[in-house]
């Protein structure tokens, strides 16, 4: 049987930050993902100031292409109520492809010699008695692995998570479209809010090459999504694949310190935006912080499990009546939308 120090599922922004940083500090990883990479990934890709300086601060020479933009429109029950564009370089959101991005970063891993295999997690168990590897995982074909730590980092279907909370959510379904940008179109983030959608909203995100155009909500279906885009005045590209995926709604917490759930297997996105990839960094750091450090993931996460919680309050109220309207003024002030911009971000 094989051991590591540490064996990662899930080769995402997640899962590639935490092995790297564990790389980094001396300990034998493997990172397994049952994707072949570059792999595409049905996100809007946009990298909040946070999260971009925060995988600035921990990997200074990581380069990768990016689109940034400081311009956003909002609309609110079909009404277009507030226009923003920042002055500060520093807010803006730089929005990626998640097929590169995502490749950048498992390439990054490997090039410090990092060990990366493509395959299927199946199941795991802890023995205590095995003081040295007391996590033996089973893979899909069989083959059992033995581990000091075992990282679930295999998204929002996480299949770890399912074997530590049997009956957790997924969460919300999104639906994407790739479409075509005008090329004399500055390009702008899009967010449309309304009382008809149930904790969710509709966006249309430009990277370098296209225009990411999603909605998801608590009741999100391909009905749904194509009547939101008749709504707004978007075609429905039926030469254009529908994707869909899930966005996790709820944190859970592993009960054992041997096991820990990061970025959308943990339910780390952000409650209001549905952004995770600046939780799925941050929680990759704190993972790697307590198995370095041997102190317990609830511990070290424990700023970002209190900030859930709030997010869970601010939820329904954004997402209310009252919140929408309240919204809806404040967008109508450029000053008053670039102050609650730049408290979010």
């Amino acid at each position: 049987m094989r051991t590591y120090d540490v064996l990662i599922v899930g080769a995402g922004p997640a899962g590639s930050v935490c092995a790297s940083l564990l790389k980094r500090a001396g300990l034998e990883c493997l990172l397994i993902d049952h994707a072949s990479f570059p792999r595409d990934k049905i996100c809007g890709g946009g990298l909040t100031p946070k999260a971009w300086q925060t995988l600035g601060r921990l990997f200074p020479d990581f380069k990768y292409e990016y689109m940034p933009i400081t311009n956003f429109g909002l609309i609110i029950d079909g009404e277009h109520c507030g226009y923003l564009r920042l002055d500060d370089m520093q807010r803006m959101i730089r929005i990626v492809r998640r097929k590169d991005f995502d490749h950048l970063l498992l390439q990054q891993y490997l090039a410090a010699g990092g060990a990366f295999e493509q395959g299927a997690f199946a199941d795991f168990s802890e023995d205590a008695a095995r003081k040295d590897y007391p996590v033996v995982v089973t893979l899909r074909s069989g083959e059992q692995i033995a581990c000091r730590y075992l990282v679930g980092a295999d998204g929002a279907t996480s299949q770890v998570r399912k074997r530590i909370a049997p009956h957790s959510s997924n969460g919300f379904l999104f639906y994407e479209q790739y479409h075509d940008r005008a090329a004399d179109v500055e390009p702008m983030i899009t967010l449309s809010l309304s009382n008809s959608y149930s904790h969710g909203y509709f966006y249309v995100f430009p990277n370098k090459t296209h225009d990411v155009i999603g909605f998801g909500d608590a009741h999100t279906s391909k009905d749904s999504f194509k009547r939101v885009l008749k709504e707004l005045d978007y075609p429905y590209l039926t030469d254009r694949p529908l994707r869909g995926a899930f966005i996790p709604r709820a944190s859970v917490v592993s009960p054992s310190p041997r096991v820990i759930l990061i970025g959308d297997a943990g339910g780390f996105t952000n409650r209001v935006s549905y952004e995770g990839l600046y939780y799925a960094i941050a929680t990759a750091e704190n993972a790697s912080r307590a198995i370095i450090e041997g102190r317990d993931f609830r511990e070290v996460n424990r700023k970002i499990f209190r900030k859930k919680r709030k997010e869970d309050i601010l939820d329904k109220i954004v997402y209310s009546r009252f919140g929408l309207s309240v919204i809806k003024r404040i967008a109508h002030f450029p000053r008053f939308f670039a102050a609650c911009y730049n408290f979010y971000v």
